[in-house]
């Protein structure tokens, strides 16, 4: 009976010890989490006010430049091809230069010591 008795408490210590790991690792992935995504949402703010500031801002170089050419057309498409050209050397590049950095911030972030 003492036998019993004894492995029926080591069950139940163990069990707790599980509920207790498993609570700990909720808790960390939950810190880890709240870090990454509060990180990714103030860059998206970041973000988000620098395509206000792009997109003002080249609608002022392309009025500019319309007064410059005397053609209202031709300055906006002027912009539009320097975007354009933008636009295909971030697709040349996105794998090497953003989307390998990036991930690799990630996991840092979820691997960072407190």
């Amino acid at each position: 009976m003492v036998q019993f008795e004894k492995i029926e408490e080591l069950s139940e210590g163990l069990r707790d010890y599980l509920n207790t790991n498993v609570q700990l690792v909720k808790q960390e992935t939950l810190a880890k989490s709240s870090v990454i995504l509060s990180d990714l949402f103030s860059y998206m703010l970041i973000g988000l006010a620098g395509m206000f500031f792009l997109f003002f801002f080249s609608l002022t170089a392309g009025f500019y430049l319309s007064g410059l050419l005397e053609n209202t057309f031709l300055g906006l498409a002027i912009v539009a091809g320097f975007y354009f050209l933008i636009s295909l050397i971030l697709i040349l590049i996105r794998k090497k230069w953003l989307m390998k950095p990036i991930r690799e911030k990630i996991i840092k972030k979820a691997f960072e010591k407190k």
